[in-house]
């Protein structure tokens, strides 16, 4: 009697050690993250437009970033009524939370820096492509197919969004100084045939007014045309995430290009201006202040600027360029030392994530 009650005593203290780790085990439910205060908990359609995550996921309804044991995340997407019914899983390393979160921290700064480079645009699409390129059914499931049940008309059209802030200001500059440049150039021509006329004997007169209004005219022109190009360039949302870029090509070849730049400034204005814009190797009487001069400065001084700013674009592709292939060693990398995950569904069913197949 006395062993079958010591018997029962060590079975209770065994289930009284053992009950807080099972009751613990069975707790480790996955813990909702809070990606930024100015997402929240849970992202809404707004919100995903706005600060362009998760791009390819179509019927986006509203998701949340899940944590659970181990070193991943889990971003839990629910679809619209008109995808699958059941939410759908991307698996999010614990890197790419952190640069998800550094592109909504600094949405503007990125924007800035990625809207007119084609190796940024394809960087982001990369990295949104591996994460929603292996859709699973749960945090542990297997890949699954999103499939849209049913496409239901509109039952209003859009509304108008209002117009983006501009991202950057790199297009208008250039562009506006581009249609300065070209402005000035066909300002000075039509100005020297409208406004400059012939009284004999290799005597020529300038109608100041006639020519001041024409080639300004025209140089305005120029100037808002480019200006308005860039704008619109520059209103074009972000296309790809951050690099960490160098400043040594760009600032380099910027420096390389002014002395071209200054060579080629000094003879297009000087041509313009003994030429009269191509009327010929004439002078006019009538203009002692040599105001007939202006836009080939104008133009000369636009070229030099031009020129020099060509330089600086090149050695900023470079420079990006290098930072892109940086960046995908640094993500083969990071790929390589991934444990291994279950095969996922064939190529033409990956490609039915993005645009929502049939």
């Amino acid at each position: 009697m006395l062993m079958v009650e010591r018997f029962c005593r060590a079975e209770l203290l065994l289930l009284l050690v053992l009950a807080p780790s099972a009751a613990l085990a069975q707790g480790q439910e996955p813990i909702l993250v809070r990606l930024r205060d100015a997402v929240g908990d849970t992202i809404s359609p707004a919100e995903r437009d706005s600060f362009h995550l998760f791009p390819n996921t179509a019927g986006f309804s509203r998701g949340v970033i899940l944590a659970i044991p181990g070193p991943e995340f889990f971003a839990q997407v629910a679809l619209s009524p008109d995808y699958t019914p059941t939410p759908v899983y991307y698996r999010i390393m614990p890197t790419q939370l952190e640069r998800i979160r550094f592109l909504v921290d600094n949405r503007q700064d990125v924007a800035r820096q990625v809207s007119s480079d084609t190796a940024m645009a394809r960087a982001l699409a990369s990295f949104w492509q591996e994460i929603e390129g292996r859709p699973l059914d749960s945090v542990a499931g297997k890949p699954v197919v999103v499939q849209r049940v049913v496409r239901k008309p509109p039952e209003a059209p859009p509304a108008l969004e209002p117009e983006a802030e501009p991202y950057t200001e790199e297009n208008r500059y250039h562009l506006a100084l581009l249609g300065t440049t070209l402005g000035s150039c066909a300002g000075g021509c039509v100005g020297a045939r409208v406004g400059i006329k012939s009284f004999g004997s290799g005597i020529y007169g300038v109608s100041h007014p006639v020519f001041c209004i024409t080639a300004g005219g025209v140089t305005a022109l120029g100037s808002t045309a480019g200006y308005l190009l860039g704008n619109k360039q520059d209103r074009r949302p972000p296309a790809s995430p951050p690099l960490d870029e160098g400043t040594s090509w760009r600032t380099c070849c910027c420096i390389g290009a002014a002395i071209p730049g200054l060579t080629l400034g000094l003879a297009a204005g000087a041509l313009a201006a003994t030429t009269m814009y191509g009327r010929g190797w004439i002078s006019v009487s009538n203009d002692p202040s040599n105001l007939t001069v202006i836009p080939a400065v104008l133009t000369g001084l636009c070229v030099t600027i031009e020129v020099a700013t060509i330089g600086y674009h090149i050695g900023r592709s470079i420079d990006r360029n290098n930072a892109a292939r940086a960046e995908t060693r640094r993500r083969a990398l990071e790929e390589q030392n991934r444990p291994p995950e279950e095969p996922g569904p064939p190529a033409n069913a990956e490609q039915n994530v993005t645009p929502g197949g049939e």
